[in-house]
């Protein structure tokens, strides 16, 4: 059973709204194909993100000690996360992501549905197949 574990994906999300946070893991972590760690804030993802292992990173942009913003270009610049996917999870439009130099075609815009992050998520982890 933990080798099951340990082979789902892991997927970082940086989201200081705990409620969000929580209905990211019901969701994600429930569905069972990935492993979700949860970051509460820019600061800490910044510190620990790049050495998890992360396949997918979701990135909200208004966090507190450092915004997401700022966090994207710095993972971007790191070397481990630097290909990763970021999807960008934001209640802006687009001009105001691109005022703050910001451009991305990762976005899930709050409010947002269950099946979209599923979507979203899935396009970017495909299941492996067995064999």
């Amino acid at each position: 059973m933990v080798e099951a574990v340990k082979k789902r994906k892991l997927i970082a999300v940086v989201e200081d709204d705990p409620h969000l946070a929580e209905l990211f893991y019901d969701i994600l972590e429930g569905f069972g194909q990935w492993r979700l760690h949860i970051f509460p804030d820019g600061q800490s993802a910044k510190d620990q993100l790049p050495e998890i292992g992360a396949c997918l990173i979701l990135l909200d942009v208004g966090l507190p000690n450092l915004d997401g913003v700022s966090l994207y270009k710095i993972l971007r610049g790191h070397s481990n996360t630097k290909n990763i996917p970021i999807v960008i999870i934001t209640g802006s439009y687009d001009w105001e992501l691109h005022r703050m130099g910001l451009q991305t075609g990762l976005l899930l815009r709050k409010p947002f549905n269950v099946h979209e992050l599923l979507n979203i998520v899935e396009a970017l982890l495909p299941e492996e197949k067995e064999g």
